[in-house]
C-alpha cells in the first residue's frame, strides 16, 4: 500500500474529530474530519456509521500511522472500487454453494497464494492447472464458467510529474492533464505529481494507447511552458 492508492474500507469508530476504518489488509487508517467532506460537517454520521464500507484514498503513511481521506476520492474511482467488491462477494459466494462445508479452508487457501478471488479466476482462465491445483473436480465445470464470463481488464498507471512557473500555473496543469476519455482517470498524489489510470480490455492495444496518450500531455506541456517527466507505476 502507498500514498495515493484508493481502497475499500470498513467504518470501526465515529468521532467528531476522527474516524477509524480498517482497511483490507487488516491495518487500521484513520480519517479527519475535514477528510471526510468538504465544509462543516453538521451530522457526521451522514457520510460515515460503523460497520459501513467506504472507498477512500491513502494521503500518507508516517511510522505506520495510514491517514486516508473520502472526500478526495472521484465518484468514478468510487464507482470501480466498488464493481471489483461486488465482483468478489459474487465469486465468493459462486464458490460458498458450490464448495458447501468445504469452501472455508479452500477459499483460505486461494487467498493465501492470490491478492484476492478474482486475480484466481483470472488465472483459472489462463491456466487450468490452478483449477486442478485448488479445487475439486466435481467443481471445475462450474468454475470454468464463472471464469469464462469474467472479462479481464487491465490497468495501466503512469505517474505524472509537472512544475509550471507561470502566474496561472494551476489552470494550465488543469488543461494538461485534461484527457477526454471515460477509460482514462487522472488524480492528484502530491504537489506536482499525478496519477494517470488508464483501463482496457487489451493489453498490448492498451499500452499503444497509453503511449499516445501520454505523448499528447508531454505536447501540452511543452505548449504551455511546464517541466514534465513521466514513469510507469506497476
Amino acid at each position: 500500500m502507498k500514498e495515493g492508492d484508493i481502497v475499500l474500507c470498513r467504518v470501526e469508530k465515529v468521532t467528531n474529530t476522527v474516524t477509524h476504518v480498517r482497511l483490507p489488509n487488516g491495518e487500521e487508517g484513520t480519517i479527519i474530519s475535514s477528510e471526510i467532506a468538504p465544509g462543516r460537517i453538521k451530522y457526521m454520521r451522514k457520510y460515515v456509521v460503523p460497520n459501513k464500507k467506504i472507498v477512500c484514498k491513502v494521503l500518507d503513511i508516517d511510522n505506520g500511522h495510514i491517514h486516508l481521506s473520502l472526500r478526495r476520492v472521484s465518484s468514478k474511482e468510487r464507482k470501480e472500487v466498488m464493481k471489483k467488491y461486488r465482483q468478489e462477494q459474487a465469486i465468493k459466494t459462486a464458490l460458498g454453494q458450490l464448495l458447501g462445508k468445504k469452501s472455508e479452508s479452500i477459499i483460505g487457501d486461494i487467498l493465501d497464494n492470490f491478492p484476492d478471488l478474482t486475480s484466481f479466476i483470472d488465472e483459472v482462465r489462463k491456466d487450468e492447472g490452478v483449477l486442478k491445483k485448488y479445487l475439486p473436480e466435481e467443481s471445475w465445470d462450474v468454475v470454468r464458467k464463472i471464469a469464462e464470463k469474467r472479462k479481464k481488464e487491465h490497468s495501466l498507471k503512469q505517474r505524472i510529474c509537472l512544475k509550471c512557473l507561470e502566474p496561472d500555473g494551476v489552470l494550465r496543469i488543469k488543461n494538461i492533464l485534461s484527457v477526454s476519455d471515460e477509460n482514462v482517470s487522472v488524480n492528484y498524489v502530491s504537489a506536482g505529481n499525478y496519477l494517470l489510470k488508464l483501463v482496457v480490455s487489451d493489453f498490448r492495444e492498451g499500452k499503444k494507447k497509453m503511449n499516445k496518450i501520454i505523448e499528447g500531455v508531454a505536447a501540452r506541456a511543452k505548449e504551455n511552458k511546464c517541466e514534465f517527466e513521466s514513469r510507469e507505476e506497476r
